[in-house]
């Protein structure tokens, strides 16, 4: 597990702990409400050392890490500790067995699990007859409060595991882009360096073989061995520098998809049909390395990405929200990169927070008007 997933799994366990908490606390408050000092010290001290252990459990639930190696002996501490104390904690103790059906729910196997919850929410109506209200309507009401809450307890822990997931998947969605992209990056340069590099040796050994035969011919073929190594250096450099053209609509496409794959919603509005080759090459890039950051760096539920014409220059809007704070500076040269590319085209670009908890990437760029570089910006298959 990488630091960050370590860490959304501690603050994760964090907020259930703390939630979980704070129902456990009503408890002693009952017994404070009514004046009973020794039953709210009590009750106080038995609850918070079962949270202790709670909050371990729960910190390995979240992390995926697996039940603890002693699951049973853990599941007994709260069934002696809840069911032991019912004797001197009376009626107002009457709810807490449900704390007992929670760990087994999470410390023991399915089948087990299922077993204990159902003879915790059978023994609740005995106990409500015992000891809170010998009417049968009433202890009913009580074993089935017991079921639900048990259940949905168990139920929020193994939520705040499923949302780490998600995260971590997210994040593997949005390396696996950019893993894509370098392998094309490199079939590109092993398709052209091994032409380049065959037709360099061929060139070579035919000159070694003229050279006692024909000088003039064999310094013919050194010269273009020569040309064609300078020639495969530009090219090397286009690819490395990525100026060869991106498909603009393909690229809106492939970001709506990318996005709404982690269930966010993302609306698409196009205001253009047709873009000078060269800027659409740079918004490609722009929309890429956005929709990738969108999904890396934030929890996103809607997203907006809108792209038009006003006052003859191009405008293109990449929002989101669910922005999450890190700790330090985001690594990586795509944003320095893509703000060259702007600056390159006489564009401008802004990036940064919006109200609440959104983010923003805004370009304008200038609108070329040569027919011969125009291409045609087709998403249909987005949004």
């Amino acid at each position: 597990m990488t630091q960050e997933s370590q860490a959304q799994a501690r603050w994760l366990s964090a907020g259930v702990v703390a939630v979980t908490g704070a129902l456990w606390a009503l408890t002693p408050v009952a017994f404070l409400l009514v004046g009973d000092m020794g039953r709210t010290a009590l009750s106080g001290v038995l609850l918070g050392g079962l949270l202790v252990v709670y909050a371990r459990v729960v910190t390995r639930h979240v992390a995926g890490v697996g039940r603890p190696p002693y699951g049973a002996r853990t599941f007994a501490l709260f069934a002696v500790v809840v069911y032991g104390a019912l004797p001197f904690l009376g009626s107002v103790w009457i709810y807490t067995p449900l704390i007992v059906a929670t760990a087994g729910l999470l410390l023991l196997r399915f089948g087990l699990a299922v077993g204990v919850l159902l003879v915790v929410v059978l023994a609740e109506f005995p106990l409500t007859l015992a000891l809170w209200d010998s009417s049968p309507v009433a202890a009913l009401q009580k074993s089935t409060g017991v079921f639900v809450a048990s259940v949905v307890a168990a139920g929020i822990v193994h939520y705040a595991r499923f949302v780490r997931e998600l995260r971590e998947l997210r994040a593997a969605l949005a390396e696996m882009a950019v893993d894509q992209d370098r392998v094309r990056m490199a079939g590109e340069l092993h398709d052209l360096l091994g032409q380049t590099l065959a037709s360099i040796t061929l060139k070579t050994e035919l000159a070694l073989a003229l050279v006692d035969l024909d000088r003039n011919r064999a310094i013919g073929e050194v010269e273009a061995t020569i040309a064609i190594a300078a020639e495969a250096r530009g090219e090397i450099g286009d690819v490395v520098a990525a100026r060869h053209s991106l498909d603009v609509g393909a690229e809106l496409s492939a970001a709506v998809a990318l996005i709404e794959l982690t269930g966010a919603r993302c609306e698409l509005r196009l205001g253009l049909s047709e873009i000078d080759e060269e800027t659409g090459d740079a918004l490609g890039w722009i929309v890429r390395e956005a929709a990738t950051n969108i999904v890396r760096h934030s929890d996103a539920r809607r997203c907006l990405i809108e792209l038009d014409r006003a006052d003859g220059r191009i405008h293109l809007v990449v929002r989101n929200d669910g922005a999450r704070r890190e700790a330090g500076p985001r690594r990586g040269s795509g944003l320095a990169g893509l703000r060259q590319r702007v600056d390159r085209l006489g564009g401008s670009l802004r990036v940064g927070g919006t109200d609440g908890d959104g983010f923003e990437v805004r370009v304008w760029l200038p609108a070329v008007h040569d027919r011969e570089r125009v291409v045609t910006v087709d998403s249909c298959s987005a949004g």
